[in-house]
Parts: C-alpha cells; structure tokens; sequence
C-alpha cells in the first residue's frame, strides 16, 4: 500500500511516474511472444494490480477531501474537482469520495483492496455499513471481517445482497415501510446516446419488475432456427437484446389489437367469396360473416362483440388470400397489415412462431415491385434479416395461387411457405 504524508513532498509523485512508466511499457508489450499459459495470470496480475492502484487513489482521495485541497482551486468539493479534472462522471466521483472516507473506518477492506484480493468495486458495496453500524463499532467490525471474507470468493453482486441483508438485520433505524420506500426509492432506467446512435443502458430494476422482465425476454430468447433449419447463431446476450426488441415492438403496436379499460374492440370480420354467394350448399342457409380475428365464435360472443366495435370487413378466397384490402404506397399500410396477418398467420416460415411480425417485399421496391398485399409477405424480425443477409428469396407457390414458397440461395429445393391456412384449416369457417 502506498505510503503518503506531508514530507514525502514530491516522491509520491515520482513513485506514481515510475509506477505509469512501467505500465506503459506493459501496454506496448508484443503480446504474440507471450506464451498463452502465460496470459491467464497476467490477467489476474492485472487485476491485482488495478485494486492497488484503486487502494492508491483512495488514500490519496480521503487526504485530499479531509484537508480541503479541493479549495484551493475554487472547487466546493472534492466530487466537483475530480468531476472538472479528471472528467469522471458525478455519480462515479461522488461514489469514489464516499468510499474514500468509509474506508477510514474499514481497515481490513483497505487492506484487501490495497493487497488486489478484493476490487474497488467490493469496496463501494462494503462501504455503506459504515453508515449503518457508525454508532456499534464492535458489531462493525464483526461485519466488515464477514463481508471481506466473502468478497474474496464472490463477486460484487453477490456481495450487495449480502450486504442488503445485513442492512436490514440491523434495522438501519427503519420501519419495514420505510426500508420498502426507500428501496422503492432507488429504481432507475436511463438510456445514454452514444455518438454513433447506440444506446448505453443502466438501471436499477424492482424485483417484481426485473423478475417480469427475466420471463418475458427468457420466452422471446429462445433460439429461432434459420429458414432453412440451421442453428441459431446469435449469442444468449444478441438473442435478448432482439427479445427486448420484440417485447417493445409488440407493446408499440397495441393500436392494432384488441384493446380494454374503455377503447372499444378492433375486429376483423373474414368473410370469403364462395360463402358471400352461397356456392357452398353446406354453408348457404348461414350468414355471410366468417371468423373474428381468424377464430370462429358463436352468434351470442359475436353478437357481444361487435355491439360496440370498430369492425374491418375483409374479402378473401376458399385459401383465405385477402382480394381487397388498402391501395398502393411505399410501406404497408395499416390495413394491408391486417390482411397480410389474415392471410400468413405469422411468420411464413414453417415451424416459426415469433410474434413481432415485419412485411416484406416479395419483389423490392427498387426493383419495380408493387405494394399490394399481394406483393407482400410476413415475416419475423430474425427471418426477415436472414431472407435478406443470406439471400432467400420469396415466390409464389405454383401449386397454391395466391401463397408463395421459399427459395433458398442455393440448388436446394424450395419450401413451402406456411400460411393461415396451413397452421389452422379450420380458420375461415363461417360463424354460423
């Protein structure tokens, strides 16, 4: 651990020129003459070597903050100086001060730190049962020799919730209710743009919300096969982002689904030619209405139903292909998209059962293709990155007018696309 006082004058300056001096020469290194074996431990040398230099930087911190060295440059404190010379964040400088002085009064995590067994950030996890025991220093110190004890095998997050449990075993002066406030008190999201338009994310989630979020992007996350079958490549952190995106996407088209508490319902009623005419002697004496939102239901929920409900009637053949439905423009329209969902059902690729659904072009708007609904197919967000990075393309089926088959980028046969049709036989059966 570094030494510092009053007259060491100018050699803690040098001790840290040398110390950058031999660091420097580490990071210029030609790391192709190292042998691998070697690397693992240099690793972890490394480590140990960044919780000394933290060890370092705190001891000089807690002298610089308890003798007001930050006045001397006009600062208030000694967060808004490091703020202003070392461009760190404001959370990130007033969490480095607070663990500065907490470790005053934490003699064996200044010790583990300054010896690289435990990291800076198990110090800022420790740090706050100074506040909690300041008035019991025995019991503190009984503490802090556990929680360094586990930080040595365990990682920060493990450390906070013991840490949490401690909190609480102790009272910290709080009534359940005001523990559960002041819990409640410490959520956040914050979305932060980079400069080349990513977004850096960071939060501190409820439990009931984090434990929410966990079952919805564990059941989006699930690998989704290829057109073709391959495995899904993506890595477990790609898989949920795009779950995220999924999850989202569906919440931003809640305009298009049925909705409760006060809108009225949005139907689709299917209705297909041959019944409208009665050319079906077994469906002739029934209504010409067909299914609600491709379901069949029986007059008295249908009745109920459309009592007070914005209804798009929608005219499709015996294969359930929408005829009529929206007009030519650039993107899918509101109501193509409502035809495209009667006619697909989802993603047309068999065995797909993602929900967030993308129209695509069967012909590409900047080769001359048109933008009916017959021009246009559904695909999942994955499916519909892979058609396009890997080729597929979409054709019309010639042994089913109206539906399309998938081509891959090879000799390979075609597949047939899956359409409503193909998942529900039964869906364009007329209500009654």
């Amino acid at each position: 651990m570094f030494e510092y006082d009053a007259a060491m004058g100018s050699g803690a300056g040098e001790l840290v020129r040398q110390a950058r001096a031999c660091l420097a020469e580490l990071a210029a290194l030609d790391l192709s003459e190292v042998d691998l074996p070697e690397l693992g431990p240099l690793l972890k040398e490394l480590h140990a070597t960044r919780a000394v230099l933290d060890a370092a930087d705190a001891k000089v911190l807690e002298a610089f903050d308890s003798r007001q060295a930050h006045r001397s440059d006009f600062a208030v404190t000694a967060a808004s100086w490091l703020r202003h010379h070392t461009h760190v964040g404001e959370a990130d400088a007033r969490a480095r001060v607070r663990v500065a002085r907490a470790l005053r009064s934490l003699p064996l995590a200044a010790d583990a730190l300054a010896g690289g067994e435990v990291s800076w950030q198990h110090v800022r996890r420790i740090a706050p049962v100074v506040g909690y025991l300041a008035d019991t220093p025995d019991e503190l110190a009984r503490l802090e020799k556990t929680l360094v004890d586990f930080a040595r095998d365990n990682t920060p997050d493990d450390l906070t919730r013991l840490v949490q449990a401690a909190a609480e075993a102790a009272g910290v002066g709080e009534s359940a209710a005001e523990r559960e406030q002041r819990r409640l008190a410490q959520r956040s999201f914050t979305t932060t743009k980079s400069l080349d338009g990513w977004r850096h994310v960071t939060g501190l989630l409820a439990p009931e919300l984090g434990d929410l979020l966990e079952q919805v992007l564990t059941g989006l996350a699930t690998p989704v096969p290829g057109i073709d079958g391959a495995p899904d490549h993506r890595t477990a952190p790609q898989r949920r982002h795009d779950a995220l995106a999924d999850a989202i996407g569906l919440v931003a088209d809640l305009d298009t689904v049925p909705e409760v508490n006060g809108s009225r319902p949005r139907l689709t009623l299917i209705a297909d030619v041959a019944t409208i005419r009665s050319e079906d002697s077994a469906w002739a004496a029934r209504s010409p209405l067909a299914s609600v939102l491709t379901r069949s239901l029986g007059p008295r929920a249908l009745e109920l139903l459309t009592c007070d409900a914005i209804i798009t009637p929608l005219l499709t053949d015996r294969l359930g292909v929408p005829l009529t439905e929206g007009r030519a423009k650039r993107f899918v329209t509101n109501a193509q998209l409502t035809a495209l969902k009667a006619r697909d059902g989802g993603c047309i690729v068999p065995g797909c059962d993602r929900v967030r659904l993308e129209a695509h072009h069967v012909i590409p708007w900047s080769q001359g293709g048109l933008s009916d609904v017959s021009s246009y197919v559904l695909f999942c967000k994955r499916h519909h990155h892979l058609a396009h990075e890997d080729g597929w393309t979409v054709e019309p089926d010639p042994e089913r007018p109206g539906l399309f088959q998938l081509r891959p980028p090879d000799d390979r046969p075609s597949i047939k696309a899956c359409h409503t049709i193909d998942r529900d036989p039964g869906s364009t059966t007329p209500i009654w």
